[in-house]
């Protein structure tokens, strides 16, 4: 008997065939439930990632646009290759057109009392150099008139164009591109091929900018009338 209870009591520790532990359903529920958990959490974190890579590449071309140059109604205020309206009259100014000589790209505005100083230096060795080099003026982060601006110290007709700076911030998406950041003047030096060789931020007078010209080029200012 001892030995029939015994066989007993160890098979009723086994479920009868056909039926399940409860205990065992219960811990592929939880099972299951976990893996669900898991995959709902991966995906929730992949879009996370996704999404976060996105707003990066979107705020990256913004920025991009804004502050590296970019293309409007036909223009373009990249410093590799600007394409900017004339000031004052129809037409373009673009870089490729002074192709053949150095070109010096100066930026001015009607505010800047350094570039009232400047301008008159700029028209001067415009018209002493005009065979051997071009000299852009650009009115950039403008408040005011420029074109009036411009017209007092009769840029307008003594170096090679003039132009209105176009998109970025403030209407200067060229001056942007060339590394400036608010103050004036800023001026920029070109090779005879286009190639940016440096820029400048603040102003010149006679005897600084013919050194800059004489650094970069080789050309010489004639003296005596500068």
């Amino acid at each position: 008997m001892v030995k029939k209870n015994q066989k007993t009591n160890i098979r009723n520790n086994y479920p009868p065939k056909g039926k399940s532990n409860s205990k065992g359903i219960k811990t592929v529920k939880q099972r299951q439930a976990s893996s669900k958990y898991k995959t709902l959490a991966r995906k929730k974190f992949q879009t996370k990632i996704f999404i976060g890579i996105s707003l990066v590449l979107i705020i990256s071309v913004i920025l991009i646009a804004a502050f590296s140059g970019g293309s409007e109604n036909g223009f373009n205020t990249s410093a590799s290759n600007f394409v900017l309206p004339r000031l004052g009259g129809p037409g373009k100014v673009s870089l490729k057109e002074f192709s053949g000589r150095p070109l010096i790209v100066n930026f001015f505005a009607s505010w800047c009392t350094e570039c009232a100083s400047e301008l008159p230096v700029f028209a001067q060795d415009a018209i002493l150099l005009k065979k051997q080099i071009n000299i852009v003026e650009v009115n950039s982060l403008e408040t005011g008139n420029g074109l009036n601006f411009a017209q007092q110290f009769n840029i307008l007709s003594s170096v090679s164009a003039v132009a209105s700076d176009v998109g970025g911030s403030q209407g200067n998406g060229l001056y942007q591109s060339l590394g400036g950041t608010g103050s004036m003047p800023l001026t920029a030096f070109y090779s005879k091929t286009g190639v940016l060789l440096t820029t400048h931020i603040g102003a010149f007078d006679a005897s600084t900018l013919a050194s800059e010209i004489n650094q970069l080029y080789g050309l010489a200012v004639p003296t005596g009338v500068t």
